[in-house]
């Protein structure tokens, strides 16, 4: 019996070890309204003729499989991640068929965003108000590039400029990013060509970049301005990374190349820098996927893999450098799953600067909270807290902590230095689907308290409470509008305390 037993085996064996392939590979883009949404109402087939559908060939450069190759559930997930980190996206699903004759059919479906809008934007943060104009087209007749023309008013400069992202210039993982801007103190300008490391299994990638601005910039001491300077940034990178043994579970990652940084002032010191500079990465694949966190009904993802960065640089005369000096980074992340709806993630990041000894040395780190509550109303809690601190910081440098970094309540600049501190716990509670599939609306509640100094006491904390309104707007690249009315406990240097409004685009943290 044992022999017979045996040979079938033997027999069977070619069989029993061969691959699940992935057959056929079906694209199932949707509009911004599904054929059953678009029947509720001649508005939202309206919607869908004015909204020019993402071609099918765009999305399949995003897959990360093709007709033939061994099936991997690990590139599904990967895939559909990717796909939903796209602007012009609004959902994503890649399902796998049953296995039938050794291969698995796999269907790709996609739900675009509204991707073409005039847009006037309007913000409050930290008692500052900002507004401007623009129209940005998301998904440039259904080819998935972004093109817009902006006009903003920020809290320091007005500015006027064209955008151009192009995420997928070929099948080869290929992006592009062009900007250029006309400020009321200057201008700025980016180029960037890269490819990625898009997938855990990705064998290399290459990017070559270039940002510049020349801008007014200010110092802060007790919510006032100290200092007014000119400042005029370049920075050039070029970079070829490979993988180790690249595969779908962690990825080993050895990147070298080159970064030249240029900075200017009309009053500190200027900066000059020509590294070169090797940088190992190591991250595990861990995702966790939750919609009603950050984006209401938008699904994110969130990875909790073990991840650490070591980089080391050289900027030696040799290459024109007006110095020989060096520069060092580490950071690391590491995950904790709680349950499958809720983790915390610590990270922690110490650079430096060799030059005369060691300049610009900054030690970060912060860890998020996130509790997803499965409740008739989808609720969560999120809380972080984040430390900076700061030695022999380059003098154009400083930590904050305010109505820009975390603490609502409170007017920008009110606390400056070279550490801080910033702690926010916030409870959302959501409605769990559109309103005349527009909109979805939220509230929350929060607490925050913080505080950033050079001389005093860091724990001197400053706290405020409040409560906001949440307008989730899944069907658009902003997705989700933010209105918050915090009331300040503590009086700022400025002794100034009480009721705050802000508002503007995305979560507070």
């Amino acid at each position: 019996m044992k022999f017979i037993s045996l040979i079938v085996a033997v027999a069977l064996s070619p069989f029993l070890l061969a691959e699940t392939r992935v057959g056929k590979v079906i694209i199932n883009p949707l509009d911004v309204y599904s054929d059953a949404e678009a029947g509720h109402g001649a508005f939202y087939r309206l919607a869908d003729k004015l909204h020019i559908e993402t071609r099918p060939s765009i999305i399949r450069k995003f897959v990360l499989f093709r007709e033939g190759d061994v099936y991997r559930p690990e590139r599904l997930a990967e895939t559909e991640r990717n796909l939903r980190a796209l602007h012009f996206i609004k959902s994503a699903s890649v399902t796998a068929s049953e296995p039938h004759d050794g291969v698995v059919d796999i269907t790709v479906t996609t739900q675009d965003a509204w991707s073409i809008a005039p847009e006037t934007n309007a913000g409050n943060k930290g008692g500052e108000t900002t507004y401007g104009a623009n129209i940005t087209d998301t998904n440039l007749l259904g080819l998935g590039k972004e093109v817009s023309v902006q006009w903003d008013k920020s809290v320091d400069r007005t500015r006027a400029g064209i955008d151009y992202q192009d995420p997928a210039l070929n099948a080869q993982f290929w992006s592009a990013h062009l900007a250029y801007g006309s400020t009321s103190d200057g201008n700025d300008q980016r180029i960037q060509v890269r490819r990625p490391f898009y997938s855990f299994s990705t064998p290399w990638s290459a990017d070559f970049s270039f940002i510049g601005y020349r801008q007014n910039d200010r110092l802060f001491d007790q919510g006032l301005t100290v200092a007014r300077f000119r400042h005029t940034h370049h920075l050039l990178t070029a970079s070829y990374g490979l993988a180790v043994n690249p595969n779908d579970d962690v990825a080993n990652r050895f990147t070298g190349g080159v970064r030249f940084v240029n900075d200017t002032f009309d009053t500190l010191p200027q900066h000059e820098y020509r590294y070169v500079f090797a940088r190992y990465d190591h991250v595990d694949n861990d995702f966790i996927k939750l919609n009603f966190v950050n984006k209401d009904l938008r699904y994110e993802d969130f990875n909790l893999g073990r991840q650490l960065s070591l980089e080391t640089a050289v900027s030696p005369r040799a290459i024109g450098a007006k110095t020989n000096s060096a520069y060092a980074r580490i950071a690391a992340a590491d995950g904790k799953r709680l349950d499958e709806s809720s983790f915390v993630m610590p990270v922690i990041a110490m650079e430096s600067r060799f030059d005369g000894g060691p300049q610009n040395t900054i030690v970060s780190a912060s860890a998020t909270y996130v509790h997803r509550f499965d409740t008739n109303h989808p609720q969560a809690t999120v809380a972080r807290v984040v430390v900076n601190r700061g030695w022999r910081l380059d003098p154009e440098l400083q930590f904050f902590a305010d109505g820009m970094t975390g603490l609502r309540a409170y007017r920008l600049h009110s606390f400056a230095g070279n550490r801080a501190f910033i702690a926010n716990f916030e409870h959302r509670l959501y409605l769990g689907r559109e309103i005349a599939q527009l909109a979805s609306p939220g509230i929350v509640a929060f607490i925050d308290t913080g505080n950033a100094t050079s001389r005093g006491n860091l724990l001197a904390l400053k706290t405020d409470v409040g409560i906001g309104l949440r307008i989730g707007l899944p069907r658009t690249p902003k997705n989700l509008l933010r209105i918050d009315v915090g009331y300040a406990l503590n009086r700022d240097p400025r002794e100034r305390r009480g009721l705050l409004i802000t508002f503007g685009s995305g979560q507070a943290f």
